[in-house]
């Protein structure tokens, strides 16, 4: 009852959301432009004709589109676990993260589209990977806040991955390109691993299939580069974008049997950082139902 009086309305999620996915996850972009304002960087990532919301053009458009676009849904999809009812805030927050997308992405869609670019497919291209990436995202955030607590480091698995990408976009003058900074890689699946524990031990074999779909998803980032590389007018994959999937199945495949690229540094400190928090939950949980049966003694 307690914690229930201090929920908010489903109401509040629909904004916040929508500022979340934009402004949270697009924050690596909107800090270059504030660079390039401010002198900090050079480059003219602001666009055809003003400030884009959205990334729509550069060289690393398709890798900072999916990142950002990802780690805007997830940030949106957490925000169901808000309000005091779970429908009426998964309800929110997917309508909130759907009007930021029409919103944000229309608009950059039209801007470009406006500024008369050689190749009017493109700025379409770059509105379903946003819209691909950011119902992924979205997906992930709603199971991380809302589902069952062994699903929730699975669904941690590709926004753990491409995380440090996020974390570059930062860095004046740098794209939103993974790079594979392992304390960053390190951090996140630590924290991953011990948000899939709630309540009891047993929660801790949910680590297996969470470290098997990271494992893999390791070679994500290399494999959005790869398909980055590949695009250009007139390219093959810009004929025909579903061979992109060849692309990524070629980078992501050999990740399941090699050790290679995998940090395994990175590995022991994500399982010793996951023990900490996990038991921290636990022995949380362990506490409240002890004073919960003192106060019914």
């Amino acid at each position: 009852m307690g914690d229930s009086e201090h929920r908010i309305s489903a109401w509040w999620v629909v904004p916040l959301s929508a500022l979340a996915w934009w402004a949270g996850g697009f924050l690596p972009w909107i800090a270059q432009v504030s660079y390039e304002v401010t002198g900090l960087a050079e480059g003219a990532t602001a666009g055809v004709r003003g400030f884009l919301p959205l990334p729509f053009t550069g060289d690393d458009a398709v890798v900072g589109l999916v990142v950002m676009a990802l780690v805007g849904g997830l940030l949106a999809g957490a925000l169901a676990r808000v309000p005091a009812s779970a429908g009426a805030g998964a309800g929110a927050a997917i309508g909130g993260a759907l009007l930021a997308m029409a919103a944000t992405g229309g608009s950059s869609w039209w801007l470009v589209t406006r500024g008369g670019l050689p190749d009017d497919g493109a700025p379409l291209g770059m509105l379903v990977v946003t819209g691909v990436a950011g119902l992924v995202g979205l997906g992930a955030g709603l199971l991380a806040g809302l589902g069952p607590a062994p699903l929730r480091g699975l669904a941690l698995a590709l926004p753990v991955v491409l995380l440090d990408a996020w974390f570059w976009g930062f860095v004046p003058g740098h794209p939103v390109a993974p790079v594979g900074t392992w304390w960053v890689f390190a951090v996140a699946l630590g924290i991953a691993f011990g948000l899939a524990v709630d309540s009891r031990p047993i929660e801790l074999l949910g680590w297996l299939p969470t470290a098997g779909a990271v494992w893999v998803l390791q070679a994500a980032g290399p494999a959005l580069l790869a398909v980055q590389e590949n695009i250009w007018p007139g390219s093959p994959l810009s004929e025909d974008p579903l061979s992109a999937v060849g692309v990524v199945w070629s980078e992501m495949a050999p990740a399941a049997i090699a050790s290679e690229g995998h940090q395994l540094g990175a590995w022991v400190v994500a399982l010793l950082l996951g023990a900490a928090v996990a038991a921290l939950r636990l022995s949380r949980e362990a506490s409240d139902e002890a004073e919960l049966s003192e106060a019914w003694a």
